[in-house]
């Protein structure tokens, strides 16, 4: 019901008396203050693996996480494929080669979130893994925290967390700020990812393929992964990292993903290069270069074959 009161200023020295002292300021925690500062941070990126791999820095830097690791769900929502972790000696570790079933944590702590219950989830007495040299090792057991990663549609991804290199107890006031940080986090991975919403083909950046359970999808696995981290990699560098001739590798890839790995490489360059490009348009080769093509003449051809129209006219008839 709407009041029929007229607004009114108040005269707050009336109010409170003109003897009133000036207020003390109290300290405030620097807690909530460094997860945003590190959230305004990751806002500032483009680039969804540069977030993912400074979110692991940040969670370290900013909110004292000794050791964290960041996995994103696959297209079928039952597999985990690893980005940026945090090895023994507190470095920043590549995590890409890494992907895994779902387990009963991870699903656990994601039906938590979703229902509301809790923000993270705690396990005592679990394996704690290492990455060395491109292999998984564990190191020992102790508490391991898992903290989902939601987005607006759902779960994206997962936190995991642990203290391998100290063995110091959990700090609950540290996991609190890591499940706002995630929250935000899930706000920053939407906003990229909904630039590439227009697209017609369901976007790359935001899903990889389903994990098999052969040499062949694992393969075509790797691949991806070494796509998604440098897509300036051609077909024949990327046969000789994996030991195989191109012809052979771009048959597979092809018989796997249901499309050539060229067309693939250029739809991933493309998007990341929305990603990339400013409002208006007005950095559109340096956003070309940067989304990972040879030249503005290269990125200017596969966009029109890719989308039907050139780059400039397709950003300003969006707008």
């Amino acid at each position: 019901m709407k009041s029929d009161l007229s607004p009114k200023e108040v005269d707050w020295p009336k109010v409170l008396g003109h003897d009133l002292s000036a207020p003390r300021t109290l300290p405030a925690g620097s807690g909530g203050v460094s997860v945003l500062a590190a959230a305004d941070e990751l806002a500032s990126y483009q680039d969804l693996d540069l977030v993912f791999r400074r979110a692991v820095e940040l969670a370290r830097d900013r909110i004292g996480l000794e050791r964290a690791a960041i996995f994103v769900y696959d297209q079928g929502g039952e597999h985990l494929c690893g980005t940026w972790g945090t090895g023994l000696a507190g470095e920043t570790t590549d995590e890409h080669h890494i992907y895994f079933h779902e387990g009963f944590h991870h699903r656990e702590a994601k039906a938590q979130v979703l229902s509301g219950v809790g923000r993270f989830i705690i396990f005592a007495d679990v394996p704690l893994i290492v990455q060395v040299g491109g292999e998984t090792r564990i190191v020992g057991h102790g508490w391991n925290a898992i903290t989902p990663i939601l987005g607006r549609s759902g779960v994206i991804g997962l936190l995991a967390n642990d203290a391998a290199r100290s063995g110091s107890p959990v700090d609950e006031s540290k996991q609190v700020q890591a499940a706002i940080f995630c929250r935000l986090l899930g706000s920053v991975v939407d906003d990229i990812r909904r630039g590439t919403d227009e697209l017609p083909w369901r976007s790359l950046l935001s899903r990889l393929p389903r994990v098999g359970e052969d040499d062949r999808d694992s393969l075509v696995i790797s691949v991806v992964h070494a796509m998604h981290k440098d897509p300036t990699l051609s077909a024949q560098q990327l046969a000789k990292r994996f030991g195989l001739s191109a012809s052979r590798l771009t048959r597979t890839f092809k018989d796997e993903m249901g499309v050539s790995l060229v067309s693939y490489k250029n739809r991933l360059r493309v998007e990341r290069f929305f990603t990339l490009v400013a409002p208006g348009g007005g950095n559109l080769l340096q956003a070309a270069l940067d989304a990972g093509f040879g030249s503005y003449a290269q990125f200017h051809r596969v966009f029109r074959e890719l989308l039907g129209t050139t780059p400039r006219e397709y950003l300003t008839g969006r707008k």
